[in-house]
C-alpha cells in the first residue's frame, strides 16, 4: 500500500527580513578592526597600562576600552573620550550606574 503525500493547503509565505538597526538612534557609530584595536592600544599606554579608575594593573583580556561619554549620548570614539577599565568591578559597575540611569529616564516619560 502505497502512502499518500498531502498537498499543502496555504502556498508559502512570501516573508522577507525587516532590518534591524544596528545603533540606537543618535548613537556614534562603533569601531572596529585594526585600527580600533590600535587606538585601544593608544589609550591603554597613554594611562600607563592602568585601570582609570581602581588603577590597577591592566591584564590582557580582562580590561575594557570604555567610552567616558557613551556613545549612546553622542559621545566620540576619539581617544579623548576613551579610558582603559578592568572589566570587573570598574567597568561592570560604570556600566550598571548608566543602566540605571537610562532606565529612571525612561520611567520618566511613561
Amino acid at each position: 500500500m502505497a502512502l499518500a503525500t498531502l498537498k499543502p493547503r496555504l502556498s508559502t509565505s512570501k516573508t522577507h527580513t525587516v532590518p534591524v538597526l544596528d545603533r540606537k538612534a543618535g548613537a556614534t557609530e562603533m569601531e572596529r578592526g585594526g585600527a580600533w584595536m590600535a587606538k585601544r592600544d593608544r589609550v591603554a599606554k597613554r594611562y600607563g597600562y592602568r585601570c582609570a579608575d581602581c588603577g590597577l594593573v591592566l591584564l590582557r583580556g580582562k580590561w575594557e576600552c570604555d567610552h567616558i561619554v557613551p556613545r549612546e549620548q553622542g559621545g566620540s570614539n576619539d581617544e579623548s573620550n576613551l579610558q582603559p577599565l578592568c572589566k570587573d568591578p570598574c567597568h561592570r559597575a560604570k556600566s550598571a550606574k548608566e543602566a540605571g540611569g537610562r532606565a529612571l529616564n525612561a520611567n520618566r516619560y511613561q
